[in-house]
């Protein structure tokens, strides 16, 4: 029972409910978001991130492509045989083979002649050879001669496609006419396919497949060429994804490599001034393929919505090179949890300790921001890839819910506390009060504050009670609290009680406009109850109605005023020395025939705006000493407060 008790306690303190419940809303959004990124193979935090990883790239910018890497690129203008004069065509045979595509093989072969002369590391060409020429077998011959003579220095294209007959899809290899004596075709040829994430975005590259004809695994193509190279790739080879780090457009071009465009290779001028009799090609890396879309090779990438398929096989090239590929941090499932948790703890942090409810969203907002400048700089600077959707969308829940849930509950609070004014003080106090607190706390905390307390009560009426009908006396009482009650509000007054026939009202909480108006205040309210009191008995003298007196003390001081009660029920009120000698006070109207006594304190704050006739210095019970009265007859010439 008392652990049940603590808890509702606990439960009715605001704080701590909404301590709980916003907690409690940051650990389940944590929570759930955990599970939505990890429980499912691909939701829309998947996508939000994915996106955030292609926003580092571009925020990061071009970057200098690898200077190992080259692109040979056939383009339309490669096309020679529909460009050239008939008279270079029939100076360079080489040209005259470049017409309508597919070119003759024997293009390829020279091609790849040259390249090597020139002192190429390894070509590589990302094209496939699956059926014979149409050019005929000598066609085959002469691209199959120049493959075993570039034994070890050059691959070729091999591309699985799906076929919903066959699980791990179909191997398109190239043919039997191409392929070199002696020569493995898993040695000769690489997997040039491309896995994009699910959004079709192509961002990392598989090291190897699985090649089920001969139940083997083909390396894929850009980790066979620096292999060849002699560059140490089996770093890559470990894993089971390598992301590729794109080098970016390059400055005034329309790629991100620098691209040879194919026929300038055979074209004399071409190789010679701008090739330099091909020394840009030594030492190189060189991939040969479509830079344009005529063979629909490109694909989304973080820079392009449509990158040409032989860049990106560069762009993995050049990472696998420098081994400097964008990389998750270690244990990323668990960093990842950590800073949800730790995001969803910031969420809730900021909702308990800032009221304002703007305020609120600018830590959430700021958080935010500065995680997205340690993502930007961890990738730049570090190629460190930290998680940045997950962490950054579990605010929405916590801060959302958060915030809808302390302004639902400070709406409920205010309607309580507007309820709790309005049957104490007028709708304009009560306006007052919300405008300038806004909430129930105004109530709850117990202040000291100088008050001007009021005290009235009906002379001798439980006996009139017992000789009248009780009916009669219950419609006549009813009619005299609403009465005086209204008077009160309307002199701006806060009513505290009623005490059987008596009410209790104080001035100078919860608002207070100074000591001197609050008790202008008193006063002047109880000067208009003498007056609506006569106005009552006539009403009451037609209606055969007793003739009723009241009686009415104030008194100014310090009492201790706030919400005073139990869990069951409470109620604001004022309680103290100030407020008992008021009582007293009142009660001396029986003793000096009077209807409103004043005490000295009350007087002395207004002495100049009444009519007082001295009514002597009186003990009262439970005090010692005596207080001077003032038998109040009116107000003098200036304006009363009912009436400013």
């Amino acid at each position: 029972m008392a652990l049940k008790a603590w808890l509702h306690n606990l439960w009715r303190t605001r704080t701590w409910r909404d301590a709980i419940v916003v907690s409690a809303l940051g650990l389940v959004s944590a929570c759930t978001l955990i599970a939505v990124q990890w429980g499912l193979p691909w939701s829309f935090v998947d996508a939000l991130e994915l996106q955030s990883v292609d926003l580092r790239f571009q925020l990061r910018g071009p970057q200098p492509p690898p200077p190992e890497v080259l692109v040979i690129g056939i383009d339309e203008r490669s096309y020679a045989a529909d460009i050239f004069s008939a008279e270079d065509l029939a100076a360079n045979p080489g040209l005259k083979l470049l017409g309508t595509w597919p070119w003759p093989r024997r293009a390829h072969a020279l091609l790849l002649e040259k390249l090597l002369n020139a002192g190429a590391k390894v070509v590589g060409f990302d094209l496939l050879f699956t059926t014979p020429s149409m050019y005929g077998p000598e066609d085959d011959a002469a691209w199959r001669a120049a493959l075993g003579k570039a034994r070890h220095r050059v691959v070729v294209g091999g591309n699985q496609v799906q076929e919903e007959s066959r699980k791990f899809g179909k191997w398109m290899m190239p043919t039997s006419e191409v392929v070199p004596d002696n020569t493995p075709l898993l040695e000769l040829c690489a997997a040039v396919n491309y896995v994009p994430d699910r959004d079709n975005v192509v961002r990392r590259m598989f090291p190897r497949f699985c090649y089920i004809e001969d139940d083997k695994l083909i390396t894929a193509f850009p980790v066979r060429l620096p292999q060849l190279a002699g560059i140490d790739v089996e770093w890559a080879l470990r894993r089971h994804q390598v992301m590729i780090n794109f080098p970016g457009r390059l400055p005034d071009s329309s790629s991100t490599f620098p691209v040879v465009e194919y026929f300038k290779l055979f074209y004399p001028k071409t190789w010679k001034q701008e090739l330099r009799d091909g020394q840009v090609f030594k030492d190189k890396i060189v991939l040969v393929g479509p830079t344009q879309n005529f063979l629909h090779d490109s694909h989304p990438s973080p820079f392009e919505s449509a990158m040409a398929g032989v860049e990106i096989h560069a762009a993995a090239v050049g990472t696998l090179v420098h081994h400097n590929e964008p990389r998750y941090p270690p244990h990323v499932q668990l960093v990842d949890m950590l800073t949800i948790l730790l995001f969803a703890v910031a969420g809730v942090t900021s909702l308990l300790f800032i009221r304002q409810p703007l305020l609120k969203l600018l830590p959430p907002v700021g958080l935010v921001a500065g995680y997205a400048g340690l993502c930007q700089w961890a990738f730049t600077d570090w190629l460190l890839v930290l998680s940045f959707a997950a962490p950054a969308i579990v605010l929405v829940p916590v801060t959302v819910l958060g915030i809808a849930w302390q302004f639902l509950t400070e709406q409920f609070e205010r309607r309580r506390a507007r309820a709790a004014l309005e049957r104490q003080v007028s709708k304009e106090v009560a306006d007052e009060l919300m405008k300038e607190y806004g909430a129930l706390q105004l109530l709850l905390a117990p202040q000291e504050r100088h008050l001007v307390v009021f005290f009235s009560d009906i002379r001798n009426f439980t006996t009139i009670f017992e000789k009248g009908d009780p009916k009669t006396l219950v419609e006549l009482l009813n009619e005299y609290l609403s009465a005086m009650s209204l008077i009160v509000n309307r002199h701006g007054g806060t009513l505290d009680k009623y005490i059987g026939d008596a009410i209790m009202a104080f001035w100078g909480a919860p608002t207070s406009r100074g000591p001197q108006e609050d008790a202008l205040r008193a006063i002047s309210a109880a000067l208009e109850m003498r007056k609506e009191l006569g106005v009552l008995q006539r009403q009451w003298a037609e209606k055969n109605y007793p003739e009723i007196k009241i009686g009415i003390g104030i008194h100014a001081g310090t009492a201790l005023v706030g919400e005073v009660g139990s869990q069951q029920r409470s109620e604001y009120t004022a309680i103290g020395d100030t407020v008992n000698t008021a009582s007293r006070i009142e009660g001396i109207n029986k003793e000096t025939g009077t209807d409103l006594l004043i005490s000295e304190a009350a007087y002395n704050l207004v002495k100049d705006r009444l009519k007082v006739r001295p009514a002597g210095e009186h003990a009262l019970k439970g005090r010692t000493g005596h207080v001077r009265l003032y038998f109040v007859e009116g107000l003098a010439d200036a304006p009363s407060a009912a009436t400013r």
